[in-house]
């Protein structure tokens, strides 16, 4: 290959590099416009979209009411019912990514305590160790 196709190559790879940034990591690129479309938060949490409170009734509509308001609280609290070895959930949240939390009491339960917990001012450490005393049942 001679100096002009090494040039091409490096030239292709260098494109390719800047897409990738743009695209999957640059704040403000698609990927941080998305996750500000999606939950109408900061664009650096990049959280996903829950499904549509609207689409449930009582308790169950509340819960996935605070899960879209409280996207950020909600990613970095465990659920205790066991949905992450069942469904691959990796936080509360995710329960209402899916509607699994519409069938779920504890992740109902959850979710309630979490944002009346956030009202009363107590840190989301404290919320934490709340929600594992009340739920965890042995965990």
């Amino acid at each position: 290959m001679g100096t002009k196709g090494t040039l091409s190559v490096v030239a292709a790879l260098l494109l390719m590099a800047a897409g990738a940034y743009v695209w999957f990591g640059a704040p403000g690129g698609f990927a941080g416009t998305m996750g500000q479309a999606a939950t109408g938060s900061d664009p650096a949490s990049n959280l996903r979209l829950t499904l549509d409170p609207d689409l449930f009734k009582g308790e169950v509509r509340e819960a996935y009411q605070i899960a879209r308001q409280n996207p950020g609280l909600l990613a970095q609290l465990h659920c205790y019912c066991g949905c992450d070895k069942s469904e691959g959930h990796k936080s509360l949240l995710d329960c209402y990514r899916d509607k699994h939390g519409s069938t779920c009491g504890i992740c109902v339960g959850e979710a309630r305590m979490a944002v009346e917990l956030t009202k009363q001012g107590m840190p989301v450490e404290q919320i934490r160790d709340a929600i594992r005393a009340r739920f965890a049942g042995g965990d």
